[in-house]
């Protein structure tokens, strides 16, 4: 059993730094890019571009669609494992250590997680996410709140479950409405882990500032590493 982690990607800068943490989780990176990007080392066997086209966009206050069109992208082109895992992340997240051998042990084809997202709302300007730095905790399907507590990175599922659903493409809250909608058609299939925690935003500046509010003494603070990512 392989673990994916689905990536839109934009954030040239990182690529340094999540080869960094990546590098001993033994998962397998699949950032989803341009068709004229060609950025990544060719000598790193776990990560694999996927070109897709680039968002439709109209303006900044219609933006039309959505990151979630290159999740589906990748459904719609790559080879879904039915017993792999597959998970879901924005380019400037992160897992806590341990993260990925936590999901090694599970068997459920649906993982629901927590979500820690920092101390801080970076003053950073509207392109950048403000959500609250209030963590996202989910114990129950019946707890389930969209634009509450569940987004794209709650949640890791089979890809027996992957393959049959896509996201909205113009509705941005859709990753909380896809936590729904896999409670209402798996709800046998579902484990619950409230103290397995994703780092949202982890590489956003400022967004994570002290470890006062640190859930497990083993987190850090983020490191942004300088190097060649061409």
């Amino acid at each position: 059993m392989k673990i994916h982690i689905v990536c839109p990607f934009y954030r040239i800068h990182l690529i340094p730094s999540l080869i960094h943490y990546f590098e001993p989780m033994g998962i397998h990176f699949y950032p989803m890019v341009s068709p004229e990007l060609d950025i990544f080392p060719k000598d790193i066997d776990w990560i694999h571009p996927v070109h897709c086209k680039e968002l439709w966009r109209v303006s900044k206050e219609i933006p039309g669609e959505s990151a979630f069109r290159k999740v589906n992208d990748f459904a719609d082109t790559q080879e879904i494992i039915d017993d792999d895992y597959y998970c879901f992340m924005t380019d400037d997240d992160m897992y806590e250590p341990g993260f990925f051998d936590v999901v090694r042990q599970q068997t459920a084809k649906i993982i629901i997680n927590s979500v820690f997202r920092g101390d801080s709302i970076p003053d950073s300007g509207p392109e950048v996410s403000r959500h609250p730095p209030v963590p996202m905790i989910v114990n129950g399907i019946n707890d389930i709140r969209p634009c509450h507590n569940v987004g794209l990175a709650s949640y890791v599922i089979k890809g027996s479950v992957f393959r049959q659903g896509r996201f909205s493409v113009t509705d941005y809250n859709d990753d909380g409405h896809y936590a729904l909608r896999l409670a209402r058609n798996f709800p046998n299939d579902i484990v619950f882990l409230p103290d397995l925690w994703m780092l949202a935003a982890y590489f956003q500046p400022g967004r994570y500032t002290t470890t006062d509010g640190f859930i497990k003494p083993n987190w850090e603070l983020p490191r942004i590493i300088m190097g060649e990512y061409v």
